[in-house]
């Protein structure tokens, strides 16, 4: 069996395996580790009828302001000074990412500096302007755990003439899926590349059993994992308002190796012109009852025209379509209305628990 084949066939093993605990979790088979959560069959079904016009989050508060919580820098970093190094350097080798189902490499720099490459590809799943989207998008909730990303164009040369001899055995496949125009180029997106990353074992059937459990009503959030599980319940909105649901499919809920820090990655699979999100990212974000002010207000302070602004690219033009961008405002419009009905339900301070 390749090891293409092999990995597909893990996730599909492992996909399997979530949608038979989802079942067990909703059908409340799970027993005493979520009795916590045996309150949230009849919440979710008052929250949905709450008015979306009326949110309890919906104004600005200069004390949470995005702008404070924004800091521009990742891992210590500038945001601005690792972009401009991936813009303009120049490539000295690329190695084919393993594990995936899209053609992504990283990109060794000829100035020491690294990052990871997704070029335009035939792989549906795989789209690059969305990473750039998803990061952009993040800048505007304050989040500082997504990898600044870039739009860049390479010449087939660099991706096939600069390819490290251990990853030769992908170069068919490389010809094959990405996708060149009439110069020869491919424009795809630069991830600044993390050095070291971790499974944070968050979509193993004991870690979403466990975190559930902590984000759920009547259970204390206990202190050791109090910064990680706020980071959980922002991606989990974060998802539903990007659309993608491919995020507990595996190897996708990586951090730091402290185990402090979850980073938002792979975000390639998304932002489609679907207004109610997709059923498993709601399946998952309808697991968490607690959340952070901060990015809740930041959330509730969106707007088309900033984010329109926002998330245009000086190369390419806007990274998302109006369609699509409207699709995301609805979809954060959900959001807001399931956080406000567990706010009525429980008390602003039982729900907007972390910072």
């Amino acid at each position: 069996m390749t090891a293409d084949r092999a990995h597909a066939s893990f996730r599909a093993v492992r996909l399997t395996t979530l949608w038979c605990i989802e079942a067990l979790v909703f059908a409340g088979i799970t027993g005493g580790l979520l009795s916590s959560a045996r309150h949230a069959a009849p919440m979710e079904a008052r929250a949905a009828v709450m008015p979306a016009e009326s949110p309890l989050i919906d104004g600005p508060d200069p004390e949470l302001s995005p702008a404070q919580v924004a800091t521009g820098t990742f891992l210590g970093m500038s945001d601005e000074l690792l972009m401009a190094r991936m813009r303009v350097s120049e490539v000295r080798t690329l190695h084919f990412n393993r594990g995936g189902s899209s053609v992504s490499f990283r990109v060794d720099f000829v100035d020491g500096s690294r990052a990871a490459f997704k070029p335009t590809q035939t792989n549906p799943q795989s789209v690059p302007r969305k990473e750039a989207a998803a990061y952009r998008l993040g800048k505007q909730l304050g989040l500082r755990v997504i990898a600044p990303t870039v739009m860049r164009t390479l010449r087939r040369e660099d991706l096939l003439g600069k390819l490290a001899a251990d990853s030769e055995w992908t170069r068919s496949r490389i010809e094959n899926e990405t996708i060149f125009d009439d110069k020869g180029q491919t424009l795809g997106a630069l991830m600044y590349w993390i050095p070291q990353v971790m499974d944070l074992k968050l979509d193993t059937t004991e870690g979403i059993l466990h975190w559930s459990s902590w984000l759920s009503q009547g259970s204390d959030v206990p202190h050791d994992k109090a910064l990680l599980l706020s980071q959980l319940s922002s991606l989990l909105i974060f998802d539903l308002i990007q659309n993608n649901s491919d995020r507990f499919s595996g190897g996708n809920v990586l951090g730091s190796a402290d185990g402090r820090t979850l980073y938002f990655m792979d975000n390639a699979f998304g932002f489609q012109a679907d207004s109610d999100g997709h059923q498993r990212c709601w399946s998952y974000l309808k697991r968490a009852q607690k959340f952070s002010r901060s990015f809740v207000r930041a959330l509730a302070e969106l707007d088309k025209q900033r984010l329109q602004e926002a998330l245009t690219d000086e190369k390419v033009g806007p990274l998302l379509s109006s369609d699509e961008l409207d699709a995301l405002l609805s979809r954060r419009d959900g959001a807001l209305k399931y956080v406000n009905g567990l706010i009525r339900e429980f008390g602003e301070a039982k729900v907007l628990v972390f910072p």
